[in-house]
């Protein structure tokens, strides 16, 4: 028994004495601490998971949330919070990286969700939301300048395109709120002139054409118009080991409504522009390509427009998406460069206070189903720049105080800094 005794006090004083190195010395995604966590110690696998099963919320000042139980993600609520900041993760994980994600989608064959929502209402009036993944961890801090400066610099990124409707825009308005006081400017360039219809003069602005040579026809959606930013900085010594001045990068809202549509057109060679009569195709081969391939893609899942105008019914919701799923699949791995990470972002849920949404969630819940059987191959390939994200569907739902009562498809600003921040966080530490 004093055998056991002490082999209990010391498997758990090497388990703690690594998490502290891992904070104090080794980078938060050290495969050394990843690997520790696979280990078996005193019989019992030690993971994430098993020690945040052991966390009672309510000796921590917690309650849980009124529709605890209801929705996949637990959300636990502490009403009294007086501080602005939140505390630090009562549990120390790997950072997360976008190849852990890969490894949970090979191992679970799903897109990722697990995990727990703390919610701080701060002196009565503020609200603060952190997740907290089961395998891995975000930062509960802001992303600091020095951290954002060093991270593009770092990773040479120059170029970052979110692709999908009036839910991607507002998530590239919050990186640009990001890395606006992060950066010393971040200037509007251009907007695509948009009535609901897509403008040739966007896209084809260095090559000349006439009307004739394309066909660019109505995009459903009345505020998704692409537009453009440019971001400076420079950095230090501090930052990045070597003073870097007038460091450039470009963001880009790109509107896209549907997995496979023909609203972009190409009839003729112009330049670099080959003949296509579908639009990803367009963009992925020939947009991309004559201005600057981007560093990293934040490709959402256009269900939410395609439920809105009946192109995915049910029964057969697989039967309907498969093959364009396919399609898409096709033209992302044969034209976007290994340089260039892909993030597939699944659309959140729509506000159920919305007399639609009782037939509208369940027919996304199974349209992101479908896509991540479809995708799985490539999203947990460890061969490949094309990534999952955590499931936005399950994460949103029990978030009731950031949902837009009157206008249940989208959610407030907050919800997207908070996404576009783990975004961030999990290529930087990438």
């Amino acid at each position: 028994m004093r055998q056991q005794i002490i082999a209990f006090f010391l498997s758990v004083t090497i388990l703690w004495s690594t998490i502290y190195l891992n904070n104090k010395i080794l980078p938060q995604n050290n495969s050394a601490f990843v690997d520790y966590f696979r280990q078996h110690v005193f019989g019992d696998r030690i993971t994430c998971a098993s020690l945040w099963d052991r966390i009672n919320f309510t000796e921590l000042g917690f309650t849980e949330s009124p529709d605890f139980g209801r929705y996949a993600v637990p959300l636990y609520e502490h009403l009294n919070w007086t501080s602005s900041n939140i505390p630090p993760s009562p549990i120390t994980c790997p950072a997360c990286t976008n190849f852990l994600l890969k490894e949970f989608v090979r191992n679970n064959h799903q897109i990722p969700f697990n995990g727990t929502w703390l919610r701080y209402v701060i002196n009565k009036t503020t609200d603060r939301y952190h997740f907290h993944p089961r395998f891995c961890s975000f930062s509960e801090k802001a992303l600091t300048k020095r951290y954002v400066r060093r991270c593009l610099a770092m990773k040479n990124i120059r170029k970052l395109v979110t692709i999908g409707d009036s839910n991607s825009l507002r998530l590239m308005n919050a990186i640009v709120r990001i890395l606006s006081t992060s950066l010393d400017s971040c200037k509007f360039v251009v907007i695509e002139s948009w009535s609901k219809k897509s403008d040739p003069k966007y896209y084809l602005r260095n090559v000349p054409f006439n009307l004739s040579d394309v066909s660019f026809l109505d995009l459903p959606c009345g505020t998704c118009a692409s537009r453009r930013y440019i971001c400076s900085y420079n950095t230090t010594g501090e930052d990045t080991e070597r003073k870097i001045e007038n460091r450039k990068v470009e963001l880009e809202q790109i509107v896209n409504t549907k997995i496979i549509d023909g609203g972009r057109r190409i009839k003729v060679k112009l330049g670099q522009f080959l003949p296509t009569n579908i639009s990803q195709e367009f963009i992925l081969r020939d947009y991309f390509r004559a201005e600057h391939y981007p560093d990293i893609i934040l490709y959402q899942t256009p269900f939410t427009h395609e439920i809105y105008f009946g192109l995915i019914q049910a029964p057969g919701v697989k039967g309907k998406l498969w093959e364009p799923l396919k399609k898409l699949r096709e033209l992302i791995t044969k034209y976007v460069p290994s340089t260039t990470s892909v993030y597939w972002l699944p659309n959140q849920d729509i506000c159920e206070s919305d007399s639609r949404a009782s037939f509208r969630n369940p027919l996304l819940r199974e349209s992101i189903d479908v896509f991540s059987e479809e995708m799985e191959s490539i999203l947990g390939s460890p061969s490949n720049n094309i990534f999952p994200f955590f499931d936005l569907f399950e994460l949103s739902r029990p978030i009731k105080s950031l949902h837009l009562v009157n206008d249940a498809p989208h959610m407030k600003e907050e919800w997207y800094d908070i996404i576009a921040k783990y975004i961030l966080e999990l290529h930087c530490n990438s």
